[in-house]
């Protein structure tokens, strides 16, 4: 079975976006993200590539979205289904292990049921923002690691990133 994750940042009421941006600025974290990701593929909805603006680089790009057809780097799917049954097959031509979701809420939503990873880090705070995290049941993931972040100049807040496993 491939490892499926969801790599997102949320504050403590859950908020992962507001005006389609990060509602923070976590300098340590966006580090963390592009190692995390780097060499793998990444499925995201088209509110999260339109605020990232281009296909990252060193990933193998998904865009789902029912409105776009085509983008360059990238390849673009009209249902999640699509994409992770391409993203599997994908892996298994390529040796890959894991795909990894990184938004949009939508998106986290629509995947959990098949997640078996989550990489959350987890911001110390509580923000207004209008996209958010859906809620995890924690008694069906088991926690691997975790490590601990304070606020700094290039975080605004203390944060914590925790790597989870399904368990059940």
């Amino acid at each position: 079975m491939k490892v499926i994750s969801h790599v997102v940042a949320l504050s403590n009421n859950s908020v992962i976006g507001v005006d389609n941006n990060l509602p923070w600025n976590l300098k340590t974290d966006l580090l963390h993200f592009k190692e995390y990701t780097t060499n793998k593929i990444i499925i995201m909805g088209r509110k999260t590539y339109e605020s990232i603006g281009k296909p990252l680089p060193n990933r193998v790009n998904y865009v789902v979205s029912t409105t776009i057809d085509q983008i360059e780097g990238a390849f673009v799917f009209k249902s999640t289904q699509d994409a992770i049954d391409d993203a599997i097959d994908y892996c298994e031509k390529e040796n890959k292990k894991e795909i990894v979701i990184i938004g949009g809420g939508f998106l986290f939503k629509d995947t959990l049921p098949v997640t078996n990873k989550l990489v959350l880090t987890k911001v110390d705070c509580d923000i207004a923002g209008d996209v958010f995290y859906p809620d995890i049941d924690f008694s069906e993931w088991q926690e691997l690691s975790s490590e601990r972040f304070s606020k700094d100049s290039n975080n605004d807040y203390d944060f914590i990133v925790s790597t989870y496993e399904r368990v059940t």
